[in-house]
């Protein structure tokens, strides 16, 4: 298999993509292509809250790939997010947007807002329409975790045939930050300004999977220096992730253990030492239908207690190729401690339809 085309589809493996995009024109070694989904559902029992129509990430994506002979090929991609719920509201938000070069050979290198080599590692839970991975994108953006910010990105496949393959990441991202909007009042007049809660210079990361008969696993490590508030840190994670088996075709098993240092946060601070645990049981029957169980558990590990935690049993039917029909309850294990809350208890009934 072409390495580099095998290199993006353990990528998109990892993402969950279900359905291809839409080609709308291949000719003279360009292809354009148009994807994404858009997808709703009605949520229950929402901390106690009336029932209401929620979106589930919806996005429209537009990705152009030119052969540029002699083994390589450019490609670009740039994602929106849709607001499909809110009237006269901002229709588009950025979700990615990069450049990217590959050889047969050499690998492949990409430049912008794109998955990060992390992710391919961290993503094998990432899977459910209902409820995914959630630790993953705490400021996923600037930590790049998962859609990483303003990061050049290298990554390659050494496919050994019937041995498996053997799969290389590597990112960096330069001068970044987060930012939050303050109000003041001041006789009657309402001003705004924004303060700087993270500020980054370089943040590097590495990842490798090997995947053999229907198993993988994977490794990843995130590290940087911040300042939070004007107060430095060293922001690292340590990940590890394996799976059997493809999500929605039979049987699937895949679990993330994650040792967080200042990457995750609770009320807008980030909190020294983590760790964070995913896992999945799904099996897809040949009828369409694909039955998941899920649980996933963040702890502070400085003080021994839960921040958050949830289990989920979800349902997804494949309608059509390009339409899915999906339910699910998930049941809240709350915090422990300083981080209990009100159980927040969910069901939701929804559909995707995939372009």
């Amino acid at each position: 298999m072409n390495k580099t085309l095998l290199a993006l589809a353990v990528t998109a493996a990892a993402i969950g993509t279900q359905a291809n995009a839409l080609e709308v024109y291949n000719k003279e070694g360009t292809q354009m292509n148009i994807g994404g989904h858009v997808t709703v559902g009605l949520t229950g029992a929402h901390k106690g809250q009336d029932a209401r129509v929620e979106e589930k990430s919806p996005r429209l994506n537009i990705e152009v790939i030119q052969d540029l002979g002699n083994g390589f090929k450019a490609d670009f991609k740039a994602e929106w997010q849709m607001n499909m719920l809110e009237g006269a509201e901002n229709t588009f938000k950025t979700r990615l947007g990069y450049i990217g070069l590959g050889h047969e050979t050499y690998g492949r290198l990409a430049a912008g807002t794109q998955w990060s080599p992390y992710y391919m590692a961290a993503g094998v839970v990432d899977t459910p329409i209902g409820w995914s991975n959630d630790f993953l994108y705490d400021n996923h953006g600037f930590f790049g975790t998962a859609r990483a910010e303003k990061m050049v990105a290298y990554s390659n496949t050494i496919d050994f045939d019937t041995a498996g393959a053997l799969t290389l990441g590597a990112g960096w991202q330069g001068a970044n930050q987060v930012t939050e909007t303050v109000s003041t009042v001041s006789e009657n007049v309402v001003s705004t300004s924004k303060n700087v809660v993270l500020h980054s210079q370089n943040r590097a990361q590495i990842a490798a999977g090997y995947s053999i008969e229907g198993f993988n696993a994977n490794y990843a490590f995130n590290s940087g220096n911040l300042t939070e508030r004007g107060i430095a840190r060293t922001a690292e994670s340590h990940l590890v992730s394996g799976k059997y088996g493809n999500f929605g075709a039979g049987l699937y098993v895949a679990a993330t253990y994650a040792s967080n240092e200042y990457m995750n946060s609770y009320n807008n601070a980030l909190l020294k030492d983590t760790k964070a645990f995913d896992s999945i049981l799904a099996y897809g029957l040949d009828m369409g239908l694909n039955l998941i169980l899920k649980h996933e558990v963040m702890k502070d590990d400085e003080l021994g207690l839960n921040v958050k935690s949830g289990t989920s049993v979800q349902a997804e039917y494949t309608i059509s190729p390009r339409l899915r029909a999906y339910t699910g309850y998930n049941y809240d294990n709350q915090g422990e401690g300083k981080y209990k809350k009100q159980q927040d208890h969910q069901f939701i009934i929804g559909t995707r339809f995939y372009l």
